[in-house]
């Protein structure tokens, strides 16, 4: 779990913030996070509204290198959970926690526009991506689920080698949800069609919300 939350930490999601930015600025200023009141009312829209806890932490997290040459932070929320503390109440799947997210964020005045919407995507079975924006800002939201580290599946979850994480008890799963939120210079721009996701590992066939086998 250790090593699960130090890859979150320092590139969560940093491939889609990267290719976002990139179509809608053009990389031309560095990137700027949310400032602080506005970041925790971000923070106070999703502890208000999820069904979940704990709540999430604030992190002002600096871009990784990238051939884009765009530089700057953004305002990182972070929370992470498994299964028994974060599924329920209307959480039962990977679908259900985008809509749970989304309309959270909704409710707090971020909105799905023609240009985000066609940035949204489900990268990987197991992840979710998408994008809202605001008052000339960006909020690009990642969900994750995933097999516990060290958690052994019962046969039941197990098929052709591979696991079925929608089999698995809900203490066997975990959840990570990071949303980094940033100021755009300048017009927003709309985003590539073609860009992708990269590979992820957390993500497996027969992932809840993922292609079932």
């Amino acid at each position: 779990m250790v090593a699960n939350i130090r890859r979150i930490v320092t590139g969560f999601g940093a491939w889609a913030l990267i290719a976002f930015l990139s179509a809608a600025t053009a990389g031309a200023e560095p990137a700027k996070p949310l400032p602080p009141e506005d970041c925790k009312r971000v923070r106070l829209a999703l502890e208000s509204r999820l069904p979940f806890g704990p709540g999430f932490r604030r992190l002002e997290v600096e871009f990784p290198k990238n051939d884009n040459n765009i530089e700057g932070h953004v305002c990182r929320l972070l929370t992470m959970g498994t299964g028994a503390h974060m599924e329920g109440y209307g959480i039962g799947s990977l679908s259900d926690m985008r809509t749970k997210v989304m309309a959270a964020l909704n409710a707090g005045g971020w909105t799905e526009t023609a240009e985000t919407g066609r940035f949204s995507e489900k990268s990987t079975p197991g992840r979710e991506v998408f994008a809202l924006s605001g008052n000339n800002a960006i909020c690009v939201t990642t969900i994750v689920v995933g097999l516990v580290d060290g958690a052994e599946p019962g046969p039941e979850a197990k098929k052709d080698g591979k696991v079925r994480l929608s089999a698995l008890k809900p203490y066997q799963r975990e959840w990570w949800i990071s949303i980094d939120c940033f100021g755009v210079p300048g017009p927003l721009k709309p985003p590539a069609p073609t860009a992708k996701a990269a590979p992820d590992s957390a993500g497996a066939p027969g992932a809840i919300g993922g292609p079932k086998n």
